[in-house]
């Protein structure tokens, strides 16, 4: 398949997702695209997914290390109400000690646990998603608090 494209899903949505729906692809700082999904295949440890009008390697190329959503509201509700998606974790404050580092450009997703990539003055910060070093997510002000101790200055 030419224009398919291999996919980490993040969570259940993309294995389960009907074919014919319709999904957004691109970069999280970028413009998306609408696409319908044609195929699905599971390779693991993700997918392979074809889009109606990706039919060749360059235009799969494009799609490259873009992330695929779904429309918020095709999304089941979380079970948990401390549990988020990651797309609600892009874009929140990230702070360690009350000192502001930025906010969370991607979420990573690792073997053992996630890692936020957080932008801010200079080079991103990659901090690990995990009980040790999260202190406090707090939804309403779209902030995380991290240890005061876990970044060196």
């Amino acid at each position: 398949m030419r224009g398919a494209i291999r996919a980490r899903p993040t969570g259940p949505t993309l294995e389960t997702l009907e074919l014919g729906a319709e999904v957004e692809v691109g970069p999280a700082d970028g413009p998306r695209r609408r696409l319908v999904l044609e195929a699905r295949t599971a390779n693991p440890p993700g997918l392979i997914l074809s889009f109606a009008g990706v039919t060749t390697r360059e235009q799969a190329a494009e799609l490259a290390g873009g992330a695929i959503q779904v429309p918020a509201d095709r999304l089941p509700p979380l079970a948990d109400p401390d549990t988020l998606y990651v797309r609600e974790l892009v874009g929140f404050a990230v702070e360690a000690g009350g000192r502001p580092l930025g906010t969370v450009r991607s979420v990573i997703p690792g073997p053992a646990n996630d890692v936020l990539e957080v932008a801010g003055e200079g080079e991103p910060v990659l901090v690990p998603f995990t009980a040790d070093a999260v202190t406090a997510i707090d939804r309403a002000a779209r902030r995380i608090a991290l240890r005061p101790d876990l970044l060196a200055d």
